[in-house]
């Protein structure tokens, strides 16, 4: 049975941004979005050891070993390694309000929150979409995402790490469950050396801003950055169960439950660090639907947590997010 206590060997990014702003602002937009997000409430974060990303070495190969006979010796042998460089890329905004504006609504600063606020809520969906589906391959600006690194069920270097759903899929109305583990040295997000991490606000105060026919009018103006990037530096602790038809799911099939008991086991250990589960919306519910039944799937259990409640399988919690969706293509 997993661990259901986090891990504290990582911290999440509101630890981070704690431990790294000095007057609390930063601090308090990542805790706005944390509230959001469960994702970004359970990923763990690691500076990186590059301004543009994070090099780690991953072992390739074990060293070979032999049965030694009395008088006998035995072949030398060592493991291999190679250095993978992971990238980060930066998401940006620029905020502007006509000052005018600010000042009919009686209180500038409450109004000039309001859009903060949309800012913040928009960089949190973008990049919480970006973790699972931005890829590197197609635009190299992205960071590089769980979707296009397990992308195939038999072309990748890491397609046992690859769950293909026992329901019946076609068309492009799947979606999937990811199974990981948050730690140091398995996944993480990642943010450049020297740079602060989360969302980045500068305000610029008040500057001459061109219109849609290029007349100049006054605007307060804030400029937004988050540099970002994530890390799997070990895929045995990342699992994708996919190719969910979310048209053909039964809700008293066992089918999803059975899929997802095989994706647990693919994970090496759950005890490695902080281990969560991230579905959307719709495979969620059907979750929730089955934990009601605890004789029939004694894996689904539910909790209450802070007056909220929260589904775990095997132990594990189960985390609701929008950056997952119901569209996903067949996985071949």
């Amino acid at each position: 049975m997993a661990t259901t206590a986090y891990s504290t060997t990582l911290p999440t990014l509101l630890d981070v941004a704690n431990r790294t702003d000095p007057n609390g602002s930063i601090a308090r937009i990542v805790e706005l979005m944390q509230k959001e997000s469960p994702f970004l409430q359970t990923m763990g974060w690691k500076e990186g050891n590059l301004p543009t990303g994070h090099k780690f070495t991953q072992r390739t190969a074990l060293p070979s070993l032999a049965w030694r006979k009395l008088n006998a010796g035995v072949p030398a042998s060592k493991s291999r390694t190679g250095q993978i460089t992971e990238m980060t890329g930066q998401l940006a905004g620029m905020s502007k309000v006509d000052v005018d504006l600010c000042r009919i609504n009686g209180n500038e600063a409450a109004f000039r929150q309001t859009e903060d606020d949309a800012f913040i809520n928009a960089f949190h969906n973008d990049l919480e979409s970006a973790f699972f589906y931005s890829s590197q391959k197609t635009d190299p600006d992205q960071v590089h995402g769980l979707s296009p690194r397990l992308d195939g069920l038999t072309s990748t270097s890491y397609d046992n790490q690859i769950v293909n759903s026992q329901i019946s899929s076609s068309g492009s109305d799947q979606t999937s469950i990811w199974f990981v583990v948050w730690s140091p040295n398995t996944v993480y997000g990642i943010y450049p050396k020297g740079l602060p991490t989360g969302l980045q606000p500068d305000d610029l105060g008040k500057q001459l801003t061109a219109d849609a026919d290029g007349n100049e009018f006054t605007a307060w103006v804030t400029d937004w950055k988050w540099n970002v990037g994530f890390c799997v530096e070990d895929y045995r602790y990342v699992c994708r169960l996919c190719n969910i038809d979310t048209s053909a799911i039964a809700k008293t099939g066992k089918l999803l439950i059975e899929d997802m008991i095989t994706a647990y086991h693919r994970i090496k250990s759950w005890s490695k660090g902080r281990g969560a589960i991230y579905c959307n919306r719709t495979i969620m519910t059907y979750l929730h639907l089955q934990a009601q039944d605890t004789v029939k799937n004694s894996t689904l259990t539910i909790e209450n947590i802070g007056g909220m409640p929260v589904t775990r399988f095997m132990g594990v919690p189960i985390h609701m997010t929008d950056g997952l969706v119901d569209t996903e293509d067949v996985v071949s």
